[in-house]
């Protein structure tokens, strides 16, 4: 039985949110690229010039600070480490189970997992999971993968295209 449906209502439409905003998706039909006679379509890829967005400038912001956030994070597995370790210890000692040796632990736990999923996200942008480059003439930026009715999308021989 799930307690909280109202939380895992807000999470998968969060994910949701999250992922049709990093592929660009839209229910809107724009015009899809079209190729020229004699092209195979499942040999093509759909590229779009990757835009310098606000949430780059953020996640490259906080990337240059990545050494003293992996400091953190090792600090506090340790400690997380020592707190679990005392909670088994107390109840060795006792020759008893004490749940209560377990939940300051478990909060801190609770605490550095989601702490660490917060990081990742806004370390992380959208176009870094979809960046590729070509190997061609006159592509020397940066490119995303797209959809075939994306703004400015164009398509690429597949074989020209490596991931980031």
């Amino acid at each position: 039985m799930n307690k909280k449906p109202g939380l895992l209502f807000a999470v998968s439409m969060l994910a949701i949110i999250i992922l049709a905003t990093a592929f660009n998706l839209n229910f809107g039909g724009n015009e899809a690229v079209h190729l020229r006679a004699g092209v195979n379509p499942n040999s093509v890829l759909y590229v779009c010039p990757a835009v310098d967005e606000v949430w780059t400038s953020f996640a490259e912001a906080i990337s240059a600070g990545r050494k003293y956030v992996y400091i953190a994070f090792g600090f506090a597995a340790i400690v997380i480490l020592f707190s679990w370790c005392w909670g088994l210890y107390q109840n060795l000692i006792k020759d008893k189970f004490n749940a209560d040796a377990y939940k300051t632990p478990w909060e801190f736990t609770k605490v550095f997992f989601w702490a660490g999923i917060i990081c990742i996200l806004l370390a992380t942008t959208p176009n870094y999971f979809r960046t590729v480059h070509i190997h061609a003439k006159g592509h020397d930026t940066e490119w995303v993968l797209c959809e075939s009715t994306s703004t400015d999308a164009r398509a690429v021989n597949a074989t020209a295209v490596t991931l980031h």
